[in-house]
């Protein structure tokens, strides 16, 4: 999932928080009405918050400011209901679960230290007198203010859940992440697969097909195109004499020299049997011309390693896109001049 759409998401977390302490927590503690206008600011932070989420603005700081906020207003929260002894603590595990799903998991372990921290810190305040005890909460509550044995556990049990707690939950979305990629990769490489040819690595027909008709597409835009089909020259001798696998050692050797032979725009492919297609972008007649013999030098050459007397050649066939051609006519009048060059005794290219 994108960081930014799943940042964005769970920061609507922070508007049911503020909601809960503008009327939630008033109707538990009606003396916590007084304090509606923190919430009300927590809750114009958000707004700024979600802003920024949007417009991919803050990068790292971002959340970790908001996390850091997130665990600010709950140890007011808790601390002014009687921070040993209210159920408002869990929401300390709530906060640290959302902000391990948008940061880094060093940065969720840091944020649950920093709100462990911040409510050790507001215990010892009360076991010391240093601050009231529940202040907002019921009556009876106040006059149990925790000894330090209670305030000690209680904030070492705090402590111990919220960041092992936060480790667990990091872990799991590390991996997460983690098969996510994994799942990516994945998917782009059978995307990749499905538009090649499994013997010789170049693309395949339905790849090639795709390419033409984008090709036609941008010629309107006066960038031109030029297509070379080849169909190699006594190819079925090969498989008649030496076998099928050395036919497939050479159209292997074949796809190499054209892989060589061509420009990192141009897509090259096989589209079937011993028929090789060759998009040429942003190429007109003169520069197809070149770049078709160039492939015919390049497969005799590869023919002649394999056998000096009767050698591999291409017939090679250059279309030229004109406008109002379809990728059914333009793969024809390369394919006919193929048929021509192979009927002039191949080794050749026509167009």
């Amino acid at each position: 999932m994108n960081s930014d759409k799943l940042a964005f998401g769970t920061a609507w977390v922070r508007f049911l928080l503020a909601a809960c302490g503008i009327w939630l927590v008033p109707m538990l503690y009606p003396a916590m009405a007084a304090h509606r206008w923190v919430f009300i600011a927590y809750a114009g932070v958000a707004m700024v918050e979600q802003f920024l989420i949007w417009r991919d603005i803050g990068g790292a700081w971002r959340p970790f400011l908001g996390g850091v906020l997130d665990m600010a207003l709950l140890t007011f929260i808790v601390q002014r209901v009687g921070s040993s002894r209210t159920v408002i603590v869990a929401l300390y595990f709530v906060a640290a679960v959302v902000n391990s799903l948008v940061v880094t998991p060093r940065m969720g372990l840091l944020l649950s230290s920093i709100g462990a921290s911040m409510y050790t810190a507001a215990v010892i305040g009360e076991v010391r007198g240093a601050l009231p005890y529940a202040p907002d909460g019921p009556t009876w509550m106040q006059t149990r203010r925790p000894d330090a044995i209670e305030g000690f556990l209680q904030s070492l049990l705090v402590t111990f859940l919220l960041v092992f707690g936060t480790a667990i939950v990091a872990s799991l979305v590390r991996k997460i992440n983690e098969r996510e990629v994994q799942l990516v990769v994945a998917n782009e490489r059978l995307a990749e697969l499905s538009r090649q040819d499994p013997l010789t690595k170049l693309w395949n027909r339905r790849h090639i097909l795709s390419h033409i008709e984008q090709g036609l597409a941008w010629l309107n835009r006066g960038r031109p195109m030029a297509v070379v089909m080849i169909d190699l020259d006594q190819f079925k001798r090969v498989n008649d004499t030496h076998g099928h696998l050395e036919g497939d050692q050479v159209l292997q050797s074949v796809a190499e020299a054209l892989q060589r032979s061509t420009r990192e725009v141009d897509v090259a492919g096989r589209y079937g049997g011993d028929e090789f297609v060759v998009v040429l972008a942003d190429t007109n007649q003169e520069e197809g011309r070149i770049a078709g013999n160039r492939f015919v030098a390049a497969i005799r050459e590869v023919g002649m390693k394999f056998d000096v007397s009767h050698p591999v050649t291409a017939s090679a066939g250059l279309s030229i896109a004109r406008p109002g051609d379809t990728v059914a006519s333009v793969l024809k009048r390369a394919d006919d001049f193929a048929y021509s060059a192979k009927s002039k005794g191949g080794n050749r290219l026509c167009g």
